[in-house]
């Protein structure tokens, strides 16, 4: 029986290496389109932010300060409290 099975294996290493294949192919072709869809997506998304930027400076508005990130925002706004004085106690009167 082993002769029998050496036959059948040049057929499915062939056909291993097309289905492999196409799944290589179908990857790359979904990871482009993705790619594609996340830039134009970002794209849309910073045009439509700079319009409000720009309109809110044409309109005299302040702008909010930009968020870059949870933790640095929290080390900004710890920063900020930590270069305020801290608050006196009222003094007394007697």
């Amino acid at each position: 029986m082993a002769p029998a099975l050496d036959l059948l294996a040049p057929a499915t290493n062939t056909a291993f290496a097309v289905v492999f294949g196409l799944f290589v192919v179908a990857m790359v072709v979904l990871i482009v389109i993705i790619i594609v869809w996340a830039v134009r997506h970002d794209t849309a998304g910073r045009r439509a932010w700079r319009k409000r930027q720009q309109a809110a400076l044409q309109a005299g508005q302040e702008l909010p300060p930009v968020r870059p990130n949870r933790l640095a925002w929290r080390a900004y706004e710890r920063a900020q409290q930590r270069a305020q004085p801290p608050p006196r106690p009222p003094e007394s009167s007697s």
